[in-house]
This record gives structure tokens, sequence and C-alpha cells, in this order.
């Protein structure tokens, strides 16, 4: 419990059969375990309490009295703990006897769950103690019994009802003999439930079952393949083709069995869909949980790394527990766990809404993953558990003895058990280990010393419980040890988050609305998505192209997909590259890593070393060098803006030379209004679409669209809305039939932004509005056309000549920084992000000239846009001059608290990191996939000492870089 891991075992409710197969096969054992009583008791008492299952007394009444009657024989009533907790234990387990749940008691792989199992009367009250994303046999075994009960309970006869029952107490799939049964008992006065069993059972006709032959060439088995074409031949249903396999020499359905997975995944589709179609597994295309396959090349150990390949690939169901318990149990594996962890619950901000982990509640600007009820109600069990049990479990397999309640604060166990389940993450990690401190505390106070084995010690456990060194990133209980004192009564001052706990259905993505306007502008939106892989719950929104690992095993395999409604279709293989290390002189990067080079940030992906272009400060003889000018390329400030083919506006031609564009990729002058030139035909209006493709490979890189509003099919072909230059919304272009009304934008129209202009963006563009900048996801740098450019530094000032009239900051507390190329500061949480040309190459490759705008600027801004989850900040950026991307997450208030900005700085900070981390959320998605690097840049005024002025870190290098020619490393994590 102590080392703040958290088993996640998902798998798709229409297997959940499929399990119960398993289960009764012997493939998945489960054993009871020992009252926690015992502990109380000594001598003959305490090996027979050891011998008795809780489980076994739960499951029967006649079970339950023999067990009693034991232990009156042996255990003497002097023993008054012993039993008061034991009687304790028998009358939780008799208030629940008629809970058709208890069934499933045996299921639970932590014995806090049968234990919360077998002492509750309901699937609400598990609920609160168990996890289901930690037991889901356990949940799919009571989602069976629920159903058997509103099934059998309109069953009018005995028999019937017996029949029904046996249907779903059978942990197989129900055989034609049981189904024969329930029909003779139940169809002449129960039809109902005789209708409901045939639901749940999904005994169907098996149409052109022939189709599904080639599934029988999967199995090099005589018998089975001889057994797989018969019956294929001769049977009518589904549900006997099963039985008839698992009887005739084929075994039970196993995922990891290449016969099964072809048909049972073959049979979902419909009969008369192509025999290619049918042979093409969702195992096949994506493994078991893609998602997860892309956190194995975070192992440490090359055995780690094989064998999460092969779990999350195709060998689940019969590798999960070994790889968790030799590879997510290990502590030299926390970023294998780590990253595990954020797939299935990102680190998001802010507490609210607990009722027994109260002091972890109004924390607004701290990460955790599981602030739920479900996480609160178990830190209450647990906690409970552990005064009843006497022993605190760490690491599940060693157990600590504990003092008496009374010399150990019962403050200090509510907050371990909270910390535990709730989760808070550190601020740039993400990890949840507890602070060394912390670990001696708990472990002096609350340790019994004198029961604990002497191999173990304080510094021996807290080594395994916390990082080594002080300086690595650890979660303190210090401050949860006491309420937050962070009230704020005054609702504008607030942040909201509309997406925490998911409102949307279990197959949908939620979606912050950031600074929409309009009636039907709704603070979240639901969209259909895609997992990615069987067992997986991460889910894509519809339309999303992926890139996810190819399952043959290979790292450096890669394939491009595309979520269309629930399903992951159109897969194209890329290139095989491997994930290499980077040589710099005689030092080694490994993949994955980014360090600094002078002022530089680089990454090392792939073997492929890719650092932003940021002109470094030379210190000549005497005093400052006279020539540097701050500009990449030393280049002179003037503004002569050209126009590069990419759609990015350059001040110069000097600096569009300096990323690498040659004299024909450029034009003179800024890049014009995309529409004012466009050859739109008749009956045909055009709608801007600017963007910045960040390959040259991009052809053509078109910044606009023609529609035809006049065509019949003009609604079913365009439902993308719009909005014009006077911030009026249509859902459609189509609907704009006035060739007066000019379309300032795709997309939804912008509230408090001002429609007059011109203004100038951060970016050096100029736009008809502020609208039309936010449209483009560009803050306003001053208004008026775009004539100057900035000089580049760290603080926060004005960077550009008097003739710019920079706009007052929005508050004293502002965090923020001046945009590399900008005149002016801005307040939000900034950060500089670093991407690899040859990795957009390779996907433009993959999807040979469709749908390219996957990976643009705008398209890879938009899903950044979707990991902030509070409304009250937004997502801005652009390509700069620096040739990284230049990421500010600001407030949409017009006067926003400090609680506001903070909470975007800290969402920055989140993005930022699930960038230096690789993390699945950001790798597998198509458009943001080949960001390799990220660092924080924001800075603050003097008078507010909360943040530091630039990244203390990258001070730090900079210095010893020019000063020393040191090169400081980094790891991703970090």
């Amino acid at each position: 419990m102590f080392s703040f891991r958290k088993k996640r075992v998902f798998f798709h409710c229409d297997l959940i059969i499929l399990i119960c197969v398993f289960c009764s096969y012997g493939i998945i054992q489960i054993t009871a375990q020992e009252i926690s009583c015992c502990s109380k008791a000594s001598g003959s008492c305490r090996n027979i309490c050891k011998k008795t299952s809780i489980v076994g007394m739960a499951s029967s009444s006649r079970r339950l009295e023999e067990n009693v009657k034991e232990m009156r024989k042996y255990c003497p009533i002097q023993l008054v703990s012993f039993w008061e907790c034991f009687n304790s234990t028998i009358n939780e387990i008799v208030k629940g006897q008629q809970w058709s749940g208890r069934w499933c008691c045996s299921l639970p792989q932590n014995k806090q769950c049968r234990y919360a199992c077998v002492t509750s009367g309901s699937h609400d009250e598990v609920m609160g103690r168990c996890k289901q994303s930690d037991e889901l046999l356990f949940y799919n075994c009571l989602e069976r019994q629920e159903t058997g009960d509103t099934c059998c309970g309109t069953a009018r006869t005995p028999d019937c009802r017996q029949a029904c029952t046996a249907i779903f107490r059978k942990s197989q799939m129900p055989s034609k003999n049981l189904r024969i049964r329930v029909k003779k008992a139940c169809e002449e006065r129960s039809p109902k439930v005789l209708q409901c069993v045939r639901n749940f059972t999904k005994v169907t006709p098996a149409k052109n079952a022939k189709n599904l032959i080639h599934c029988c060439d999967k199995t090099d088995n005589a018998t089975c393949w001889e057994t797989c074409r018969n019956v294929l031949n001769s049977q009518t249903t589904y549900q006997e083709i099963i039985d008839s396999l698992m009887s005739g020499g084929c075994g039970p359905p196993l995922l990891h069995d290449k016969l099964w997975q072809c048909f049972l995944l073959s049979s979902d589709q419909e009969p008369d869909e192509k025999t290619n179609l049918e042979a093409t597994s969702r195992i096949d295309r994506l493994g078991m949980d893609s998602a997860k396959l892309q956190c194995c090349h975070h192992a440490i150990s090359p055995h780690c790394r094989r064998l999460c390949a092969r779990t999350f690939a195709n060998d689940w169901a019969m590798l999960w527990e070994t790889f968790d318990r030799e590879c997510l149990s290990q502590i030299a594996e926390e970023n294998l766990r780590t990253c595990n962890s954020e797939v299935e619950e990102p680190c998001e901000l802010g507490c609210d809404g607990l009722n027994f982990c109260t002091n972890f509640n109004n924390r607004p600007t701290e990460l955790f993953r599981s602030c739920n009820k479900h996480a609160d109600e178990a830190a209450r069990f647990d906690v409970a558990f552990w005064q009843s049990q006497g022993n605190l479990s760490i690491l599940n397999y060693l157990n600590l003895p504990m003092r008496n309640i009374s010399r150990c604060s019962p403050n200090i166990w509510r907050v371990v058990a909270c910390t535990l389940q709730i989760q808070p993450c550190s601020r740039g990690a993400h990890i949840n280990r507890i602070c060394r401190e912390d670990c001696y505390n708990i472990l002096s106070q609350c340790m019994d010393w004198s029961r604990i084995p002497s191999e173990y010690t304080a510094a021996s456990i807290c080594a395994k419980l916390s990082p080594d060194d002080l300086n690595d990133p650890c979660i303190s209980l210090q401050p949860f040890l006491e309420p937050s004192d962070n009230l704020i009564k005054n609702p504008k001052q607030l942040i909201t988050s509309p997406c925490k706990n998911n409102p949307c259905a279990m197959n949908e993505v939620c979606t912050v609305n950031h600074n929409c306007l309009g009636r039907n502008c709704l603070p979240y939106t639901c969209q259909v998505g895609c997992k990615l892989g069987k067992v997986s719950q991460f889910l894509v929104p519809h339309g999303t192209y992926v890139r996810v690992p190819n399952t043959n095993g290979k790292y450096g395999c890669l394939k491009v997909c595309k979520c269309v409604q629930e399903n992951i279709e159109l897969c194209q293989p890329l290139p095989c590259i491997p994930l290499d290390a980077c040589k710099l002189g005689n030092r080694k990067i490994e993949h994955g890593q980014f360090f600094h080079v002078d002022c530089n940030v680089c990454s090392c992906f792939a073997g492929e070393i890719v650092c932003s272009k940021r002109q470094c400060k030379v210190l000549a003889l005497g005093g400052p060098d006279p020539a540097f000018t701050t500009l990449p390329c030393n280049c002179p400030p003037h503004h002569v803006p050209v126009c590069g083919r990419n759609g990015k506006t350059y001040p110069s031609s000097c600096l569009a030379r300096c990323v690498g564009l040659s004299e024909a990729d450029f034009e003179f002058g800024p890049c014009k209004d995309p529409c004012q030139f466009a050859n739109c035909g008749k009956g045909e209006i055009c709608i801007p679409h600017p963007k910045v493709c960040l390959s040259m490979l991009h052809k053509p890189c078109t910044q606009y669209e023609c529609v035809n509003i006049t065509a019949p099919d003009c609604l079913s072909k365009y439902q993308n809305t719009v909005c014009d230059v006077d911030n009026l919304q249509y859902p459609s272009p189509c609907f704009v039939r006035n060739v007066n009304i000019q379309i300032a934008h795709r997309g939804h129209c912008f509230s408090k932004c001002s429609i007059s202009g011109p203004v100038c963006g951060i970016n050096g563009v100029t736009y008809s509005s502020e609208c039309t900048a936010w449209a483009d996801y560009v803050s306003v740098d001053y208004d008026g056309v775009c004539q100057a450019i900035g000089l580049i530094g760290d603080k926060m000032k004005k960077q550009c000549n008097e003739e710019i009239k920079c706009k007052s900051l929005l508050s004293k507390n502002c965090i923020g920084y001046t945009p590399p190329g900008a005149c002016c500061p801005v307040c939000a949480g900034a950060m500089k992000i670093i991407y690899s040309r040859k990795q957009i190459d390779r996907a433009l490759y993959a999807l040979k000239g469709h749908s390219i705008t996957s990976l643009t600027l705008q398209s890879m801004l938009q899903s950044l846009e979707r990991h902030i989850q509070i409304s009250e900040c937004v997502l801005r950026g652009y390509l700069s001059i620096e040739s990284d991307i230049f990421v500010m997450v600001q407030s949409t208030e017009l006067k926003p608290s400090k609680l506001q900005l903070d909470a975007c700085v800290r969402e920055a900070e989140k993005i930022a990191s699930l960038i230096r981390r690789h993390s699945p959320r950001i790798a597998s998605d198509l458009s943001l996939s080949a960001l390799t690097a990220a660092t924080i840049v924001h800075s603050t005024n003097s008078n507010n000492s909360g943040y530091v002025l630039y990244n203390f870190y990258d001070q730090i290098r900079f210095y010893l870089a020019v000063s020393f020619g040191i090169t400081i490393f980094s790891r991703y994590y970090f």
C-alpha cells in the first residue's frame, strides 16, 4: 500500500463471459486470505483462525456455523480483543448474507477488497471500498449477478428460478444443457425469464459460419483443426460452435490463442463482411493496449521491457500478473509505473468534494490522479482496516506491526491512506512517492519496532518508499496534515473543471469548451472516441489520427491509423527506426533525453539531435560583443517581412534563411489574406483556413477552402461552424446565403475579444481583429499593423522601440514572458517546445497526401488544448523565429484573479511534463507525436516572489555553458 502503486486491469465488457472462463479453468487462481482478527489471537486459536476462510464463511450459512463452532472450541473467552474483532466481522457478514454478490467474494486479488465484499450488502457499498479498475474480474462478476437478479426475479416457479440462477452462477459460458434446462423450466409460465436469459447468453444464429473456416488454420492442434472445420460446417448458433470447440480439443477461449482471437473477434462482424475484415482483429491492429505499449521503452531492465511488450501486445491475459509483480512493483521501474498510471489516470488540477479526506479539499492548483468519491471511500476503509488488523501493508509483501493508535495520531493514518488513494502528483515529474523525511517520521511514530523483523530498518524500508536523492521530486505529507486555507468566496475568482470525473458516456471523450460564444456553447462537449486496444480505456476523439506501435514486438516499428466512429481503422505502417542513442562529441545521449548546448535546448529522439536556434551571447574581450543582436543567426532587427511557402510570415529574409528556407521558398511581403486572391468558382465562397505547415513536404500548404453553398449536398458535406467578421456564428458555411457576408474564420466565434482592428499578433502577423487572431491560436501583441521585431531576452519587459504601444499587464500578479520576436510581455504560463521534422516527414509519408492538416501547427495546438481541463485557461502559440514552438496558457478572464493565473501556469507545466516524459497521451496523437522536448520559460514581476524570473536551472546551465563550456544534460522526467 505504501508504494503508491495502483493496479489497473481493464477489459472490454463484451468479453465478461470469456474472463469467467479463465477462472473456471484455473488460469486465474485466487485464494482466500485469513481473517484479519487472527493477529489478535495466539497458539491453537491463531492456527485455526489462519485456516479459516472469511470468504467461505460468507458463502454459506452452514459453513459459517461450523467455523464459529470450531473457533469456540480452540479460542478461550479470555481473548477479548480477538472475540470483539471476530464477532464484529461475523455481524458484518450476516447483515448482507442475502446479497447475490457474495458469490463473487473469492475473486478480488486484494485482501482488503475481499474483506469489503464479505462485509457489504450491496454493489454500492463495495464501490466505496474497492476500486473497480483494480478488480475487473470481481466487478464483472457483480454485474453478472445483478443481471441474474433482474432475470430470475420474475420467475414464477422454484424450478425456473433455480435453472435461471445456475446460468449466472456458473463461471463459464452457459452450456447447451443449462440453456435447455432453463427453456423447459421457464418457457410455459415464465417467458420473460427465458427471454432475459437469451439476451444475456446471446444465442444467435451463425449465418454463413463457413466464412469463419479460415480461423481453423490458426491452430497447430490437428484434433482442434478437424473439429473446427466440422463444427463450422454443421452447427447453427455461435454458442453451439463455442461449446463444440471447447469440448473438441481446442480448449478454453484464451485471448493469446490465435484461433480464439480470430474466431471471437471475427464473429462480432456482420456475417456478410469481407473475409479479410473478419480475419483482421483489433488485437492484430493495436494489441491489447497500444497506449501502454508505448510505455515499454521507459523500462530500465531488458526483462521488464520484453515483458511489457508481450503483455500489452497480445499476451495480457497470461502475463499481466507477472508483469505487475516483477516490474510495476519494483521501485527501480518508477518511470514505467508512472507512464502506465498516466494512461489510466492523468494528473489533473484541483481536489474538492471529499467527505473523509477533507484535508485534501480546496487544493485548486495542486495535481491529483484520483480525487473522487470512490477514492475517498477507499481511504476511509483503509484506515478502518489497518486499525482492525494492527498491521500496515507495504509493497504487498511486508506487513509492519503498528503501535497503539493513541501513540500515533489518527490524523497521520488518515493522511497516509488519503495520499495513497487520492494520489497527489509532484509538480514536474507527476510521480507520487512520499518524501524521505515523511517516511522516517511515520515509521518512527507509528511502527512497533519490537515486532519488526531484524533485517528491516527505517533506512532500508524508506529506501523502497522514497527517492534517494533529496532533490528528486516527491510528495510531502505535511501540507495535508491541516485543512487548506485556500478558501475563495468570490465565484468570479474561482476556476472550474467541467470534465472532471468524466460527465460523458464511457465511449466518449470529454473536451472543455474554452472561450466560446453562443447559447449552445456548453462548458464541455462529449465526442465519440476509439479505444487504443482491446483492454485499453484510453480514448481518442473521432477523426483523430494516432501513431501506435506495431504488435510485432520490435521497438521503433510504428503505424498511423485513424479513429473512425468507435474503431481504429485505415492503418498504414511506418518504416521501422531504431530508438538509438545520440552522440554529441564524446558524449552519449540516450533516446528520450533533452539537454542544453550552450543556451539552446536540444533533444535526442531515435538517434536524431534537434535543437532550437537561439543566438547565444558571446563575451568578447573587454566586454559584451557589440555585434550581438539577440536574434537567430545574429540577424539584424530589421522588419522587412517575407512569406514562406509553409504559410508563416518571417520578420526578414535573414530569419527565413536561418531556419532553412531557400530563396525559392519565400517571397517578399507578409503572407496576405488567403481569400484575397482565391480562385473559387461560381456559387462558392472562400473560407479562410490559414495554417503553418511544419514540414517542407507539405505540398501544397493551402490556406483557404472553397465551399459550394448552392450544392444540394452542402449541409451533409460541410458541417463545420464558421464565424463572420461581425462575430456572428453559423452552424455551417452552407447557411451563408448573402454574398455580402464575409467569413472571418472557421470554427466557433469567441467571447471577450474585440472585432476591431487591425492588430499585430505575437507571431508577427497582422490580423483583421483580436477575434481572428484567437481563431489562429495567437495572442495580440499590440494594436495596429505589425511594424517591428522585438529583441529576445529572458525578462518580461518591452522589447521594441517607443513607437510600439504595449497594453498594461492584466494583473500585478502576472506570470508571464515576452515571446521571442514579439514586442510586449504577456501574462501566461509559457513553454518552448522542440519538435522533430523527420518524424513529421515520416508521418506525411504514411498518410500519402491524405489529411495532411493533422500535421500542421494549428492541429498541434488544437490537440494540446484538449489537455487543458480548466475552463478559465486557453492555449495559444506559434512557430517562433528560434525554430521551436512557443506555447502559452493564458487566462480567458479580462481581470483574472491570482488563482486563475496560477492555474494557467500549472496547466502549462503539466503539458510540458507530458511532453518531456513522452507520455502516451502525447505520443499516441499523430499531431503531437513529433514533440520531443519542452522547457518552461514563464516569469513574473519583481513584486511577486511566487515564481522564479526564468527557469532557474536553465540559467545555471546557460552560465556554465557560456563561462566554462560545460554542457548539462537532463533526464526527460525532470
